[in-house]
C-alpha cells in the first residue's frame, strides 16, 4: 500500500507512535513480554519479600526455549538464486548476488542473529531484523565506503501502520523505535543540519524495551524511524525524536521495507504472534513453590528448633557446648522439637512428575530426543521423533520464509546503494582434457544495473543443526543397544560428520576387526570340517 504525498511533522510521527503503543498496551504486550523474559532469565520470584523463606527456582523454561530454537535453526542456510527466464546477464547477476549475500551474512554475523530472532520469537511471540546502509563504514573492497548493517528488533520496538495485517511489505508505514543515548541523537541531528538539535531530550516512558532498568533512564531517547512507500513504489523514511524532526522525507531507491519479520505462531488479524512461554508460566510457578516447600521441610527436619525447660537452663541453651549441666532430672530438660514434620514419600515424585509433564507439553521430552526405551526397529524411533517434531513444522516454514524475506531485502538494498564494487566469482571450468576445475575471478560490477525483476529467489535450508545431530546419534545408540544395528562399521558410518574424532580412521579400524573376525571364523569352520572328515 502506497501513501499519497504527505506533510510530515514530528507531531504526526509521535502521534502515530502513541497510537501503536496504545494498540500494544491493549494486547498486554509490554507486561507479557516483560514477564516472559523475566521467567526465561530466571527472575521468577520478583516482588517476594520474606525474611525466612529461601525461594528455589527450578528454571524449566530456559532449556525448553533453547531446545525449541535449536530444533528449528540451521547453521547451513544457503541460497540458490536462479533467473526466472533463461538469460546470460541474469545468470551472471545471480552468481554475483549469491557471493554478495554470503559476504553480508558473514560480515553482519547474521547466522548468530538467526538464533536471537528465533529466541525472541519463541519467548515474546515475534521478532524482526532491521537493515540499514551505513555510508561511513568501510566495505573492505578497494576503498569503497558503505556497508549493509543488521539490527535485531524486539516486537515491542516495531509498530505497523495496519496492526491487523502481518504482511510487512503491504503496510502503509512502519515505525522502528531505537532506544539511543540523547548525546548520540543530538550529534546526528547537528550533523544533518537540524536546527533544533539542542532541544532534543531523553524520556523515561516506562515501556519495556528489552534491556535492564537502565534502558528506562531519561538519558536515553526514543528515536523513531518511519518508513513508507510513495506512489511510484519507492521507499521513503524520516527520523524524529520527541517533537524534533531530525530527517524529513528521505527518498531511497529501495522498493522493499528494510525489515524481515517472523512470528512463532501467527495470530489472526494481528501482526504479533502467540508467545510460546506464556501458557507455561503458571506451571513453572507451581514447580518452584513445590520445590521451595520441600526444601523448607528438609531444612526444618535437619535443623529443628529444640524446646527446653528454662528452669533447667537458667543461662539459656548453648547448642555448641560439648557438655551441658542440668539441675534435676535430665528427662525434663528437653520437651521436644518445633518446626519439624514428616515428609510425605510422594513429595519428590509429585514435583518431578510436574516437571516432566511441563517438558512433555512443551515438546521437549525424551521421546523428542530419540530416547525410546527398548526400540524394536529404526522405524519406531523415527515415527516417535516425527510425531514430536510435528508441532514445530509451521514454525520452521515461518523461519524459512523469514530467511527468504531478508535476502530479498538485501538484494533490494544492494541494487539501491552498492553502485560499482568488486565481486569475486567462483565457477567451474572444463579444460581441454575434460577435467573440471574451479576458477575464481575478481571483477568490477555495477549493482545499479541488477535485473532485479528478472530474478527468482529460491532458498534451500540445510538440516545441520546441533539438535538434529543429537537426534541422529541418540537414534543410532538406541538401535545398537537393542541389537538392531550390531555391525560397528555400519554404526560408525552412519554417525553425523564431526560427532566423533577421526571418524574415517575408526571406520577403517572397525573394518579390519570385522575382517579378522571373519577370517578367524573361516579358519575355525575349516578346522571343524577337517575333524569331521577324519
Amino acid at each position: 500500500m502506497n501513501e499519497q504525498k504527505i506533510t510530515l511533522t514530528a507531531d504526526r510521527v509521535q502521534a502515530e507512535y502513541e497510537k501503536g503503543v496504545q494498540y500494544n498496551t491493549g494486547l498486554g504486550l509490554y507486561e507479557n513480554v516483560k514477564q516472559c523474559e523475566n521467567f526465561v532469565e530466571g527472575k521468577q520470584w520478583e516482588g517476594l519479600k520474606s525474611k525466612h523463606l529461601r525461594p528455589i527456582t527450578m528454571n524449566v523454561l530456559d532449556p525448553i526455549v533453547h531446545y525449541k530454537v535449536a530444533q528449528i535453526v540451521s547453521n547451513d542456510v544457503d541460497q540458490d538464486i536462479e533467473p526466472f527466464l533463461p538469460d546470460e546477464q541474469a545468470e551472471y547477476a545471480a552468481k554475483v548476488l549469491e557471493q554478495s549475500i554470503d559476504r553480508v551474512v558473514e560480515r553482519t554475523k547474521l547466522k548468530s542473529k538467526h538464533h536471537m530472532v528465533l529466541r525472541d520469537a519463541c519467548v515474546d511471540g515475534d521478532a524482526a531484523l532491521y537493515f540499514y546502509f551505513d555510508a561511513s563504514k568501510s566495505s573492505g573492497l578497494g576503498g569503497v565506503q558503505g556497508e549493509i548493517c543488521a539490527e535485531q528488533v524486539m516486537n515491542t520496538n516495531i509498530l505497523f501502520g495496519n496492526p491487523s495485517s502481518s504482511s510487512v511489505q503491504e503496510q502503509p508505514y512502519l515505525i522502528i523505535v531505537r532506544r539511543r543515548p540523547v548525546s548520540e541523537i543530538r550529534k546526528d541531528a547537528k550533523r544533518l543540519g537540524c536546527k533544533e538539535w539542542e532541544t532534543i531530550e531523553g524520556e523515561s516512558d516506562g515501556l519495556y524495551k528489552g534491556d535492564d532498568e537502565q534502558n528506562n533512564s531519561d538519558s536515553l531517547g526514543n528515536e523513531l524511524v518511519r518508513f513508507w512507500k510513495s506512489e511510484d513504489g519507492r521507499v521513503h523514511y524520516c527520523r524524529s525524536c520527541g517533537r524534533v524532526l531530525i530527517e524529513q522525507d528521505v527518498t531511497t531507491d529501495m522498493t522493499l521495507y528494510p525489515v524481515a519479520y517472523m512470528s512463532w505462531k501467527p495470530r489472526k488479524n494481528c501482526y504479533h504472534g502467540v508467545m510460546e512461554v506464556k501458557p507455561l508460566i503458571n506451571t513453572q510457578i507451581e514447580i518452584n513453590k513445590q520445590w521451595t516447600a520441600l526444601a523448607l521441610m528438609l531444612r526444618n527436619n535437619a535443623m529443628p528448633k529444640l524446646v527446653y525447660n528454662r528452669n533447667k537452663f537458667p543461662k539459656g541453651w548453648d547448642p555448641d557446648a560439648t557438655s551441658i549441666g542440668v539441675t534435676g532430672d535430665v528427662k525434663d530438660a528437653l520437651t521436644g522439637v518445633a518446626g519439624s514434620m514428616p515428609i510425605p514419600t510422594e513429595a519428590t515424585g509429585i514435583t518431578s512428575t510436574m516437571t516432566d509433564a511441563l517438558k512433555s507439553v512443551a515438546g521437549a521430552n525424551d521421546a523428542a530426543l530419540g530416547n525410546v526405551k527398548n526400540p524394536e526397529n529404526s522405524s519406531a524411533i523415527v515415527a516417535v521423533q516425527t510425531a514430536n517434531a510435528a508441532p514445530l513444522a509451521l514454525t520452521k516454514i515461518a523461519y524459512y520464509q523469514f530467511v527468504e524475506d531478508y535476502e530479498r531485502v538485501l538484494i533490494d538494498m544492494m541494487h539501491a546503494y552498492y553502485g560499482m564494487r568488486q565481486v569475486k566469482i567462483t565457477d567451474e571450468v572444463t579444460d581441454e582434457t575434460g577435467e573440471t576445475q574451479e576458477q575464481t575471478l575478481v571483477e568490477m560490477y555495477d549493482f545499479s544495473t541488477l535485473p532485479v525483476e528478472a530474478l527468482d529467489l529460491n532458498i534451500h535450508i540445510g538440516e545441520a543443526s546441533y539438535w538434529s545431530r543429537i537426534l541422529q546419534v541418540s537414534t543410532l545408540n538406541n538401535l545398537q543397544t537393542a541389537g538392531v544395528m550390531p555391525n560397528m562399521v555400519e554404526f560408525l558410518s552412519r554417525m553425523p560428520e564431526g560427532s566423533v574424532k577421526d571418524q574415517e580412521g575408526l571406520v577403517e579400524a572397525a573394518k579390519r576387526v570385522q575382517q579378522q573376525a571373519s577370517m578367524q571364523q573361516a579358519l575355525q569352520q575349516g578346522g571343524m570340517n577337517g575333524t569331521a572328515l577324519s
